[in-house]
């Protein structure tokens, strides 16, 4: 990540601004399979005050990266159409 999102990550008066550009790089590195990035994002970005539309995303970006491996631990067999209905439901 480029360093103005450095610069503009840790103030936490700089909302919506700030969550905006965490749930955007939050997306990108959930493409990318990095998921543990991705948590921290999230974690980062809930821990400012975000508006409550963008906390609501960045909530559901943290289901759809945590949904598959928490019904394997529990031992729910889930194909991913059905996972995928799941999380596009209420959209």
């Amino acid at each position: 990540m480029g360093s103005s999102w450095r610069l503009i990550a840790n103030l936490l008066d700089a909302e919506p601004t700030r969550s905006v550009l965490h749930c955007s790089a939050t997306s990108l590195a959930i493409e990318c399979g990095e998921f543990q990035i991705a948590e921290r994002l999230i974690a980062t970005a809930l821990s400012g005050n975000p508006p409550q539309e963008i906390a609501e995303e960045l909530k559901d970006l943290f289901i759809q990266i945590n949904l598959r491996q928490y019904l394997e631990r529990r031992g729910i067999e889930m194909d991913e159409e059905q996972i995928n209905n799941i999380l596009l439901q209420n959209r």
